[in-house]
């Protein structure tokens, strides 16, 4: 694995590891549960005390064999005992990191972040002492120069220059004052992410909202209305006779009220509320995004980049931090023409709607008007297709397709929430929560068992926003015969729950979001590289959003909907008329959604290029308008700055690299056209597919690995062409 993917302790996309021998110094997995080699992990002995002992073992283990390496003579060395042993050598570490980061995200507790905030200095300063391990560097760099290294096969040659790359990305070449203060950076950073996640996940629960009048939530659904009673019950509002009901910052409660409440102070309440999130005396965000973009820039600087934008984009298929700003650029100058379009059409439409002439739009009544709008021209209710949703018959049409895509069979797998001390039942996975789920992926033509994944599918107060797909352990390469040992990966999200006697029903967006999640998971578990460390997701960052972008498609095409849009009630296929208003309500205002998520990625990239030169000193939020107000629809009140709460961007893997999101989708678009002129359902193409792209992970160039499955150059109007733009 690259430096940069294995140290990455606690990235969405960590966890890229190679099953291989454990040192003889290592004890059994009993006793050291967050290691598991070779079973599923086991979560009721994944105690935050179990974690520090076991990141410690880790890191005492990865230090045997960067020791080890260190030893190689220049006439011993080989791929094996350099380049072979990096690869695994913080395996141990990498594992443990993984699963006590899922287990924050999932379960969060006092304990889980008194561990992190224990752990994550420590393996700061254990990751820092391998970049400036000068007789590590040594060795590597004259292993990388050997003739042995041309005799290899194209994708170790490929890890040994990544490996290379990385270190002189890192640092490796610094004089030791100027390695001690990038250890002093970075353990500085990991303090101050972790602090920022915290806030988020603190603010986010800390408000709420309890309504007593029924009649303050008028246009919300039913069913709505029923989630957000059960859950005033639950905090101890209200009762079945006298219901109340409970609004929170968590999407599926705050963004029905947005979208859909007829009443402008309750949305201006939920308006409001969102604002707390990442603000406020105990919250404030913003001095952690300060000294976070300091800190960045001299790292960047330190390292010999011009900005923290160029370092990360160095080695992405963007190339460098002016790059992506141009790509960023391009794609907002050709959406602007048809953007001032539809504000102009929504300051009109809400202007009639509300008997005023508007110039500039309440914040939060945006939601509501477009929803309003888009119900009105396509002349669907989105609730409307809800019933069609049904958690159990999505997540089965889903499988469905891909299953017939791929060449695969998903095959739900027994499990057991077990308190600690209890027994697992023979047979069974242990889960982490009961309400998760866990299924095993098996090659149809080999009956190879390509992986597992648990699906976690609702929100909790312990459980972070969002939705994400987290690789656990990526199995043994494929040898002497034999397949690749089977992989394993979680999908989280924040769904609608059931409620009572009624089943969990979804929106398109949750649908959508399913089906992009489930384009991660399959990147992971279709994984056949010669090296782990190229395995599944361990792309180019800005590759690795390219199958989740595209397998939304399917969400929206008939012949997808034909798989899993029943009725809950009556088993009745969505009709082909409210299929046809639901594909042409696909793209509404695609200027706008373009807009929004081009905004977040020039504000990611400008701070990370131009923090001293805008930003520094100044009100964040101001400073945020400043920039994006020319791209935004007007309003009657600043909101703040989404980098308040952009953990993707601040604690996640997402630093000067959002703008990913949407050069991936590009590749989506384009990658989506084959299937369009082949048959959506075409397996032939599924199988293509999975050969070119899902199974090679990072083992080639993604230009080479896209170009063989399109068969030409990418085309860079895709998106806009898809979305009726161009």
């Amino acid at each position: 694995m690259t430096l940069a993917l294995s140290l990455a302790a606690g990235s969405p996309l960590v966890a890229q590891q190679q099953e291989n021998t454990i040192s003889a110094t290592a004890v059994a997995a009993e006793s050291h549960p967050f290691f598991q080699w070779d079973t599923y992990p086991r979560w009721s002995q994944m105690t935050a005390e179990q974690a520090v002992s076991d990141i410690r073992q880790g890191m005492k283990l990865a230090q045997e064999r960067i020791d080890a390496i260190c030893r190689v003579a220049p006439a011993e060395s080989c791929y094996e005992n350099t380049f072979g042993v990096f690869e695994s050598a913080v395996d141990e570490m990498d594992r443990a990191g993984t699963l006590l980061y899922h287990l924050s995200s999932t379960m969060d507790s006092p304990d889980i972040r008194a561990a992190q905030e224990k752990l994550m200095p420590e393996m700061s300063v254990f990751s820092s002492s391998i970049i400036a391990n000068e007789k590590l560097w040594a060795v590597i760099s004259d292993a990388a120069q050997q003739s042995w290294v041309r005799d290899l096969s194209p994708a170790r040659q490929r890890y040994v220059q990544q490996v290379v790359d990385s270190f002189r990305d890192s640092g490796a070449a610094l004089s030791p004052e100027q390695k001690a203060r990038k250890a002093e950076i970075e353990l500085e950073l990991s303090k101050l992410t972790l602090q920022f996640s915290k806030n988020v996940l603190d603010s986010t629960n800390a408000w709420q909202l309890v309504i007593t009048d029924k009649a303050r939530l008028a246009g919300c659904s039913a069913d709505w209305m029923e989630r957000a009673a059960e859950a005033a019950r639950e905090k101890g509002f209200g009762t079945p006779e006298n219901p109340q009901w409970l609004i929170t910052l968590q999407y599926p409660s705050y963004s029905e009220v947005m979208k859909n409440c007829d009443v402008e102070e309750t949305r201006r309440l939920c308006w409001e509320g969102r604002t707390t999130v990442g603000n406020g005396e105990k919250y404030d965000n913003a001095p952690i995004v300060a000294r976070v973009m300091e800190l960045r820039r001299e790292l960047a600087t330190l390292l010999g980049f011009g900005t923290f934008a160029d370092m990360k984009a160095a080695r992405r298929m963007v190339g460098s931090g002016a790059n992506a700003i141009s790509f960023v650029d391009s794609m907002m100058r050709k959406v602007k023409p048809t953007f001032d379009r539809e504000v102009a059409e929504m300051l009109e439409y809400a202007g009639k709607k509300s008997g005023r002439q508007l110039t500039a739009m309440n914040p939060w009544d945006i939601s509501y008007y477009s929803t309003q709008m888009s119900n009105e021209r396509f002349k669907l209710d989105p609730e409307a297709v809800r019933p069609y949703y049904k958690y159990e018959n999505v997540r089965k049409g889903l499988f469905s397709i891909f299953e017939h895509l791929l060449g695969i069979t998903i095959t739900e797998q027994p499990v057991a929430y077990l308190k600690p001390g209890e027994t697992l039942p023979e047979g069974a996975a242990e889960v982490w929560h009961p309400e998760v789920q866990m299924f095993k992926v098996t090659d149809n033509k080999t009956g190879a068992h390509l992986g597992s994944f648990y699906l976690d599918p609702f929100p909790r107060d312990t459980k972070r926003a969002g939705a994400w797909v987290l690789p656990m352990r990526y199995g043994t390469p494929a040898a002497d015969g034999k397949p690749h040992g089977p992989h394993l990966a979680t999908i989280c999200g924040n769904f609608n729950a059931p409620v009572g006697d009624k089943p969990a029903l979804l929106s398109q967006l949750d649908v959508t979001t399913l089906f992009h999640e489930f384009g991660h998971m399959m990147h992971c578990m279709m994984g056949d590289t010669e090296l782990a460390a190229h395995c599944g997701t361990s792309v180019s960052w800005d590759f690795v959003e390219q199958p989740s972008q595209m397998f939304e498609n399917w969400a929206w095409e008939p012949e997808g909907l034909a798989r899993f849009a029943f009725h809950y009630e009556t088993g009745e296929l969505m009709p082909a008329d409210m299929q046809q208003k639901l594909i042409a309500g696909r793209f509404f205002m695609p200027a706008s959604d373009n807009m929004n998520q081009l905004c977040i990625a020039k504000l990611d990239l400008d701070m990370h290029v131009n923090y001293n030169e805008k930003y520094k000193g100044r009100n964040i939020d101001e400073a945020t308008a400043e920039l994006l107000d020319p791209w935004r629809l007007p309003t009657t009140v600043r909101g703040n700055s989404i980098m308040r709460n952009l953990t993707h961007c601040i604690n996640g893997g997402y630093a000067a690299g959002y703008y990913s999101y949407k050069w991936a989708e590009v590749l989506a678009a384009d990658g989506f056209s084959r299937f369009k002129a082949d048959g959506v359902m075409n397996a032939a193409t599924g199988a293509a597919y999975r050969e070119a792209i899902l199974s090679k992970g990072d083992s080639a160039d993604p230009n080479e690995l896209f170009r063989n499955f399109v068969g030409r150059e990418p085309n860079p109007d895709a998106l806009l062409q898809q979305m009726g733009l161009k």
